[in-house]
């Protein structure tokens, strides 16, 4: 993790793209906010925020887990993606790294898998938002795609704030 989170800040300042749209999560009862890029498709729903690259190759979702259900509500976004996508997890590659973005702790969790076009990654990364409560964060690509919009996605996580 510390070395995602070193390659993080690296990378953050290659980023070209305007990040104009700031994001309530939740909506109406924010406990944090982030920014995507404007080239990116946003759409805001109640509970969460879901964008997607503008070639559509990265799929990007972040919302607070039900009633700090982290494990549930991961259970859920990976039924999501299975079903969106026909997504199939390689169980065996799971793997976990910790660390901390602007402060807050963070666990990230991530698997490969394939689609129908070929290998995909998919990660989690959980942050700790002080007070208690916990974003979830969410985003699936071909190694290809992550690594092509691996600054964007830097930028878009180390905008996550306190609301």
């Amino acid at each position: 993790m510390r070395k995602f989170v070193l390659n993080a800040f690296l990378c953050a300042g290659l980023v070209g793209s305007a990040f104009s749209a700031t994001h309530n999560v939740p909506r109406d009862e924010p406990i944090a906010t982030i920014r995507i890029p404007e080239k990116w498709q946003t759409k805001e729903y109640e509970e969460r925020v879901e964008a997607t690259s503008p070639d559509r190759a990265v799929s990007f979702l972040v919302m607070p887990p039900e009633a700090n259900k982290i494990a549930e509500s991961m259970g859920e976004v990976m039924r999501y993606i299975r079903n969106r996508g026909g997504i199939t997890v390689k169980a065996d590659t799971l793997k976990r790294e910790q660390g901390k973005l602007n402060g807050m702790e963070v666990r990230n969790i991530s698997w490969l898998g394939k689609d129908t076009k070929g290998d995909i990654k998919i990660r989690f990364t959980i942050v700790s938002i002080p007070d208690k409560k916990i974003l979830l964060v969410a985003y699936w690509a071909s190694p290809e795609a992550e690594k092509k919009h691996q600054a964007e996605l830097t930028k878009m996580l180390q905008s996550i704030k306190k609301a």
